[in-house]
């Protein structure tokens, strides 16, 4: 017999050794099977903690794929938005810049209409104040006029028209040198549909003309049966004038020689044709005098006037540069626009081609199936049942 003391009640177990080794085989099948199922349970929890970790690796990994994408989509966007508005805002200053010079033009521009009314309001004064001062001159060359009535008398007509234009001529050559040094006077011998006068003037500075006249010269004997009027050759003369493109023109006359309007020296008929004048010969010289001094007070304005028209032309070639280049900007986005549609719609047609043809293509793998399942059914005993001679000659092929 053994005893055994139980450790619960300190009681003494007598058992016999069949009944003491089956006990402890009990023991020991229970404690096996304890640490068995321990280290199953170790097992399971490492391979789940281990398949957890590979699962939030994937899944992290994926996450971070996926807001990489998106990063990548929100990028792609923001350039293009930020092209469009780029080429919005370079449009926009263009247009704005072109206003801004176009508005400082338009002030230019009524500064010098103002300048130019105040300088013609000037010139008027100063043209008055000259006449003043020439008034009292007039009374002067009273005798010079009877010279040149008697010097009339004993010449044709055709001679006194001569004499006239060359005593102008002369006239003008002495003071050449030394007043008009820049000057053109010279016989007008080009003649087109209007004819043609008898002398032209043009006065320059820095390469710009100033002033341009017509000049016209008639001379009348006293003996002479028609008498011609100085008005009957205005109309001519302004033809003349707009011809041969000058700005003035005066008709140098002594017709109707007891007239007090003309003996006065200087008569202003712009009233019937613009910018013309009447002079007796002794004033030819300050007619010329006259007419270009208010030229040349106007000229700094006249010069003001061109430059600011070749400014103008400057700015609107650079407006229509501007516009064209506004204009390639917005038919390349437009072209760049259509391309992309255009490219959308063949990636979807790309995209239904391919799942069409993954379609046809698991059809085929079907019907490929269904005829590698048919093979085995490939036999010469079935192929040739009803089929005697097919038989006969398999049976032949055998033998040899």
């Amino acid at each position: 017999m053994i005893e055994i003391k139980c450790p619960k009640c300190n009681e003494v177990i007598k058992l016999g050794k069949d009944e003491y080794n089956s006990l402890l085989n009990e023991i020991e099948k229970e404690e096996l099977n304890n640490r068995v199922q321990e280290r199953v349970s170790e097992i399971q929890n490492t391979y789940k903690a281990k398949l957890e970790l590979e699962t939030n690796k994937m899944k992290n990994a994926q996450d971070s794929l996926i807001n990489e994408l998106n990063v990548q989509i929100k990028l792609l966007k923001e350039k293009l938005e930020s092209s469009d508005k780029d080429i919005q805002i370079a449009v926009n200053k263009a247009v704005e810049g072109l206003k801004d010079q176009l508005s400082k033009k338009n002030e230019e521009i009524t500064k010098l209409k103002d300048d130019v009314s105040n300088v013609k309001r000037d010139t008027d004064l100063s043209t008055q104040k000259i006449k003043e001062q020439y008034e009292f001159q007039l009374k002067a060359k009273d005798e010079e006029i009877k010279h040149w009535k008697e010097y009339r008398m004993g010449d044709s007509t055709k001679d006194l028209g001569e004499s006239l234009e060359q005593y102008c001529h002369d006239a003008f050559d002495e003071v050449r040198p030394y007043a008009y040094p820049n000057a053109y006077f010279e016989k007008d011998n080009e003649v087109d549909e209007e004819g043609k006068g008898d002398f032209i003037f043009r006065d320059y500075q820095e390469g710009i003309e100033t002033v341009s006249i017509m000049f016209e010269m008639k001379n009348q004997k006293e003996t002479t049966t028609k008498k011609h009027k100085n008005e009957d050759f205005f109309a001519k003369l302004d033809r003349n004038r707009k011809s041969k493109g000058c700005e003035y023109a005066v008709l140098v006359s002594t017709l109707e020689e007891d007239s007090k309007l003309y003996n006065n020296g200087i008569v202003d008929v712009s009233h019937r044709y613009p910018k013309m004048f009447v002079v007796r010969p002794q004033f030819f010289l300050t007619i010329i005098g006259l007419i270009r001094n208010m030229a040349n007070n106007s000229f700094s304005y006249k010069k003001q006037v061109i430059e600011y028209q070749r400014e103008n032309v400057d700015i609107t070639n650079f407006e229509n540069t501007v516009k064209a280049i506004a204009e390639k900007i917005t038919n390349d986005y437009e072209k760049a626009g259509s391309i992309y549609s255009e490219v959308d719609k063949m990636c979807d047609d790309i995209v239904k081609k391919v799942e069409s043809f993954r379609k046809e293509f698991k059809t085929a793998t079907g019907w490929i199936e269904k005829a590698k399942n048919q093979l085995p059914n490939l036999e010469v005993r079935k192929l040739t049942r009803g089929n005697e001679t097919m038989k006969e000659k398999f049976a032949n092929l055998d033998k040899q």
